[in-house]
């Protein structure tokens, strides 16, 4: 009996010991990986200045694809789009002026706005927190500008001899929609309100057919104010946009004499 029980012990221990035996052997494998930007986008401001009801200016705006994507050999296309968002900046002189320097991006929040329970909202904007101290005696406030981004087209400029491979977006247009119920897109997401975003898409590629290029210009077809718009202002609308209601985008006279604002992100959607 005794023989046996020292039998058993002596198993016990060698099975314990094999793991800690283990744990003194690695392998180490090296993973690494350089991250590079697809594509080479020029973020200098598109100022417009000044201006004024039923003007029809124009900025360029060129996306290309980067030195580091064409030098890769293992892809070939980029698949992008161009999307407006709202600007919140510190504004003063009830919104005449503004901080250039001190703008964030304003994010689009279906539903209702927590800060402001008893009011029912299909959305909201969050401008986050103020990115400096606020002057009161200035009277300096932290908020959303008036949105510019209805009044900005996308228009891909297509090279002579090219097929046009890019999307455009005239002036006078929705940039983003609420819906309410679970979004069919994203099945594994459930969603009680969603944002849908009327992006402008492009295409720029190394291979067939090559377009590295993309020129868009940027027109901005300039609103008129509530009870001051010409007689002509439905005709104006109309031939940068002949779906659109001109009615929607007249711009309640409140607004008239302050800075307007958007923000034009151009994010990848593919790889490939």
């Amino acid at each position: 009996m005794k023989k046996l029980l020292v039998g058993i012990i002596g198993v016990l221990t060698v099975l314990i010991a094999l793991p800690l035996l283990s744990a003194f052997e690695a392998h180490i494998i090296n993973v690494s990986a350089t991250i590079e930007n697809a594509l080479s986008v020029n973020t200098t401001a598109l100022d417009f200045g000044t201006v004024f009801p039923q003007e029809h200016l124009k900025q360029p705006l060129t996306v290309q694809l980067s030195n580091s994507f064409l030098a890769e050999g293992r892809v070939d296309n980029v698949e992008y789009f161009i999307r407006q968002k709202p600007k919140c900046a510190i504004t003063w002189d009830g919104g005449q002026s503004f901080d250039a320097g001190s703008t964030k991006t304003g994010h689009v929040m279906a539903g209702d706005n927590p800060a402001t329970p008893a009011v029912h909202e299909s959305y909201w904007i969050d401008c986050g927190e103020t990115p400096r101290a606020l002057d009161t005696e200035k009277g300096e406030v932290w908020g959303v500008l008036p949105s510019l981004c209805e009044y900005l087209s996308k228009e891909a400029v297509t090279e002579v001899g090219r097929s046009p491979n890019d999307e455009t977006q005239p002036s006078f247009h929705v940039p983003f929609k609420i819906f309410h119920g679970d979004n069919q897109s994203t099945p594994d997401v459930v969603e009680t309100d969603w944002v849908y975003w009327k992006d402008t898409e492009g295409v720029l590629s190394k291979t067939h057919p090559i377009d590295p290029v993309d020129n868009w210009l940027i027109d901005l077809a300039v609103p008129c104010f509530g009870g001051h718009c010409a007689q002509d202002w439905a005709d104006f609308v109309h031939r940068l946009n002949p779906a659109a209601d001109p009615t929607l985008f007249i711009q309640p006279i409140e607004n008239e004499h302050k800075v307007f604002g958007c923000d034009l992100w151009v994010e990848v959607s593919a790889v490939i």
